[in-house]
């Protein structure tokens, strides 16, 4: 079930009139109608999903086809028989953007396990969040006009 009465999207493309490159702006309306008290729910939620959604965009196009592997756990190369990777995903999928980060994460074991409470801090970061100055959200009560 969704927390909304009804939702709307639109999505329109620019080219980028501030930079000399082949840059392209993306606008994203989402138009949305929460049951009474979800609206901060649902706001976090949108905006969770729709950074996603554009990380992944930008992945696909920056680097068509890559995959990012499955491995073992580190340091525990008994455990998995010599195996390297048990396969591999599309890195331009949410469970790639993890795996990918996942990799590269240097944090303790410690504060990687706090990490699986806090999934919204799961996935790539510094490429089209919320707080990278690239992805912006803008919230009101102004309607579409259809």
């Amino acid at each position: 079930p969704f927390l909304v009465h009804t939702h709307l999207g639109r999505v329109t493309f620019a080219r980028s009139t501030t930079r000399r490159d082949d840059s392209v702006i993306l606008h994203w309306e989402v138009e949305i109608r929460p049951f009474p008290l979800l609206a901060p729910l649902i706001e976090k939620m949108v905006e969770m999903v729709v950074s996603t959604l554009i990380r992944n965009l930008v992945v696909h196009f920056a680097e068509p086809g890559s995959r990012v592997d499955i491995k073992p756990p580190r340091g525990n190369a008994e455990l998995s028989g010599g195996i390297e990777s048990f396969g591999s995903v599309n890195k331009d999928t949410w469970l790639g953007g993890v795996l990918y980060s996942h990799l590269g994460d240097t944090r303790s074991a410690m504060e990687q396990t706090l990490s699986l409470v806090q999934p919204w801090t799961w996935g790539r970061s510094g490429c089209g969040d919320e707080t990278d100055g690239r992805v912006t959200f803008k919230w009101s009560d102004k309607v579409h006009e259809k």
